[in-house]
């Protein structure tokens, strides 16, 4: 960005011929330096590709417009969701949300929300949840989301409904988490929004996941009984399983307990060129965990949702902020946008 920074006014001569690309990052980059420039004819530029391009060279675009200020583009942008093609104005719409400046009952958005183009809707879902987590929600269409062919058009339905307060979003996640082929993200929701009453169900339902997958789900739903089954996990001989179990109880602990490092277990179908290029896997030291575990033991026993040795079921101390990972802090913030307080607001839609 620096770099593109010096040309200043003859960077568009430079590199404009990147914004024809169809790929994603490169038209980001090229876009997002131009649109900061600034320079009226760079600007004009951006825009004048942005409504003409699709595909990866547009999505690259559309990120870029969500970043820079609206000054010099509001108007156009205005008129793309108006009266332009739907990719356009399903972009156009989330660069308004991200600034503030799309009202909660733009007549554009309705008829992008159920769009038959996943990357339409999706991107529109997006721009959804932007103003209805600062505003009073308004009547979305997510039964429509909810049977969408596009699975990333379900799952942001679904965070927006998270992020807004939906009654029935708990209910719809357990349906979705039973077929987890389709959507492997509704688990981890379920993890990190369960009441207590249903924490065991979903520490059972991860318990059924592959070996990789345990550990991290496990930590994202954070309880002592989360806690101890990671325990068990890491005892395990199955290195993945171990492994997993050993990123899980970290993230919950806080604490270092890593041990030897070994090669992932090959596949059965796994071509021998590949086997010096396998993973490798941290396992836990045993020793180490039965030590910390006698230290730690009863005031994990203690606590409801552990991230990094702080319980943050009820509050976010300042400690635990300086701590705990993104994840863990928009988990928080969902859990209380679930029960009717927006504490803090939703991650990016970018």
């Amino acid at each position: 960005m620096q770099g593109a920074m010096v040309a200043g006014a003859a960077l568009d001569d430079i590199a404009g011929s990147a914004l024809v690309s169809s790929d994603r990052d490169e038209v980001f980059a090229i876009g997002w330096a131009l649109l900061r420039g600034a320079a009226d004819h760079q600007v004009s530029r951006v825009l004048e590709v942005f409504l003409e391009t699709k595909g990866g060279g547009l999505a690259g675009l559309g990120e870029a417009l969500t970043l820079v200020p609206l000054a010099s583009t509001e108007a156009a942008l205005r008129d793309a969701l108006t009266h332009g093609n739907a990719p356009q104005a399903a972009w156009a719409s989330l660069a308004l949300a991200q600034k503030g400046r799309l009202e909660a009952d733009a007549a554009g958005l309705a008829g992008l929300l159920v769009h038959d183009q996943g990357s339409v809707a999706e991107v529109a879902w997006r721009a959804a949840r932007c103003v209805d987590a600062h505003h009073t929600a308004q009547p979305r269409p997510y039964a429509e989301a909810l049977r969408h062919a596009d699975p990333l058009v379900v799952e942001t339905a679904v965070e927006t409904a998270i992020w807004t307060g939906q009654p029935w979003v708990l209910d719809t996640l357990w349906r979705l988490a039973a077929v987890p082929e389709r959507q492997p993200w509704a688990l981890g929701w379920l993890g990190a929004l369960a009441p207590p009453d249903g924490q065991a169900a979903v520490l059972a339902r991860i318990s059924e996941q592959p070996a990789a997958q345990r550990g991290p789900l496990a930590a994202r739903l954070g309880t002592c009984q989360a806690l101890e089954q990671v325990h068990v996990w890491m005892a395990s001989d199955d290195p993945q399983l171990a492994a997993s179990a050993l990123r899980g109880w970290s993230r919950m602990t806080g604490l270092s307990a890593d041990g030897a490092r070994v090669a992932s277990p090959a596949g059965d179908d796994e071509n021998p060129v590949f086997q010096d290029l396998r993973d490798e896997l941290l396992l836990p030291d045993l020793a180490k965990v039965r030590q910390l575990r006698d230290e730690h033991g009863k005031r994990w026993q203690g606590g409801v949702r552990w991230c990094r040795g702080h319980d943050i079921r009820d509050s976010l101390s300042r400690e635990a902020q300086r701590w705990i990972d993104l994840e863990a802090r928009w988990d928080f913030g969902a859990r209380a946008a679930l029960a009717g307080q927006g504490v803090i607001p939703p991650p990016p839609s970018v």
